[in-house]
């Protein structure tokens, strides 16, 4: 016999909510057989940057792939330089860069744990017309990045949907 419990919140709890500013979205397409090869030119620009703030990759379908990276601003002329000359003679391959982008960062505990969460700060931001550019979840964080002029506002979409216990 399997007992299943369900756990609702009226305002769901998270540990914080923060925002990064200024920052660079480079997304880069390119045909799915060419990934081990994309992945170490990636690896390479690691070298050159500060660090990647955030790195998502997708299959748009069976024959494209999607990499997006999320790198601070000053880094980006140099990866932008890189991946022009990079792509030149890829058939297939297209790379963009939006900037400035900003990612505002949600903090635990254990979302993994807790269905429906990650839904609610979809639907927060999007119902208050939020264009969220790149997204991402691990364990006990997600990630959305929004353009700069966007940023603020959903920030304070995000804080006024989850509750931040204090502590006295």
């Amino acid at each position: 016999m399997e007992t299943i419990a369900v756990y609702k919140e009226e305002r769901v709890k998270v540990y914080t909510i923060t925002e990064k500013a200024d920052l660079a979205l480079a997304l880069l397409r390119f045909p799915a057989n060419k990934t081990e090869q994309w992945g170490l030119h990636i690896d390479s620009f690691a070298a050159h940057t500060k660090r990647f703030e955030l790195v998502t990759c997708h299959a748009s379908d069976k024959a494209r792939t999607e990499l997006h990276l999320l790198l601070e601003q000053n880094d980006s002329n140099e990866l932008s330089d890189t991946l022009s000359e990079l792509i030149k003679d890829e058939p297939n391959t297209a790379f963009t860069l939006k900037q400035p982008v900003n990612i505002l960062y949600l903090f635990g505990p254990h979302f993994q744990d807790r269905y429906g969460i990650v839904d609610i700060a979809f639907n927060a931001l999007l119902k208050n017309g939020i264009d969220i550019l790149v997204s991402g979840c691990a364990g006990t964080s997600m990630y959305f990045v929004t353009s700069k002029s966007q940023s603020g506002k959903g920030l304070k979409v995000l804080t006024d949907t989850f509750l931040i216990p204090t502590t006295i």
